[in-house]
């Protein structure tokens, strides 16, 4: 009896097309394969914003103190232009003591190879495109963090010195 009036309340043909689409594998597997390229790429926005605000920081802090006697031939070395000039001491003064350290320019010498042929492949695309300001800006901000990591360096080396003398 009370089959009955729920029968006449939803009519049968009202129902019908949704027993075919209810038991429908690829529409939910579509959802979560969206969700999963959504995460995953807010995951990676949020990843590399976090590494570039790292690297802002770093390029906000002070480089070696002029007043300072003790780092005078330091201010020598930190007055390079070019980011491969100061990799190139970096290098030299920082060099990879064992095998599980891992040189702190790394991912800032693969940003800056990124910028150099993102600013190359602009050039030869669109010579007048706005590109080349925003790409020489980005390898000009990877130079003065790698000046800022060598002074850094350089500062810590002259402290562990000093602190060596006293002995």
């Amino acid at each position: 009896m009370w089959a009955m009036r729920f029968a006449l309340i939803v009519r049968k043909f009202y129902c019908a097309w949704r027993a075919k689409i209810r038991n429908c594998r690829w529409s939910k597997m579509l959802i979560a394969a969206f969700i999963l390229v959504i995460s995953t790429a807010a995951m990676i926005q949020f990843a590399v914003f976090s590494w570039r605000a790292s690297l802002l920081r770093t390029v906000s802090e002070p480089l070696i103190s002029e007043a300072d006697g003790s780092l005078q031939p330091c201010l020598n070395l930190l007055s390079f232009s070019s980011f491969q000039e100061v990799l190139a001491v970096y290098r030299d003064l920082c060099p990879d003591l064992g095998t599980g350290s891992t040189s702190n320019l790394r991912g800032v010498s693969l940003y800056y190879g990124l910028m150099r042929f993102l600013s190359g492949l602009g050039s030869s695309l669109k010579p007048a495109a706005g590109t080349a300001g925003w790409t020489q800006r980005e390898m000009v901000l990877c130079t003065q963090y790698a000046t800022v990591r060598l002074s850094q360096r350089l500062e810590r080396n002259v402290t562990l010195m000093n602190e060596a003398r006293s002995y």
